[in-house]
């Protein structure tokens, strides 16, 4: 749903993921509403478990050992320019 609503702003999905990140880190705070819904399900009791939250950092740790990570200071233009790929 979300990419046909960007493909009619002439977007595509990494442009607009690109762009929000940027402005994220621009205003250092998310660029959207966030609200409580009433018809939210919680968590089950059991989801922050010691086994669940183990095996999550696991996860965290394989994408960082496998993947190049980046670090950028978006307030730097040349930082800015390796992001965007200029």
């Amino acid at each position: 749903m979300a990419q046909k609503v960007f493909e009619r702003q002439g977007l595509d999905i990494s442009t607009a993921l690109k762009m929000f990140i940027t402005k994220t880190a621009y205003e250092q705070e998310v660029p959207l509403s966030l609200k409580n819904s009433e018809i939210t399900t919680p968590y089950p009791s059991d989801w922050f478990n010691d086994e669940r939250i183990s095996n999550r950092k696991k996860i965290t740790d394989l994408a960082f050992k496998n993947s190049q990570v980046q670090k950028l200071d978006l307030s730097k233009k040349e930082d800015i320019k390796e992001f965007f790929n200029d």
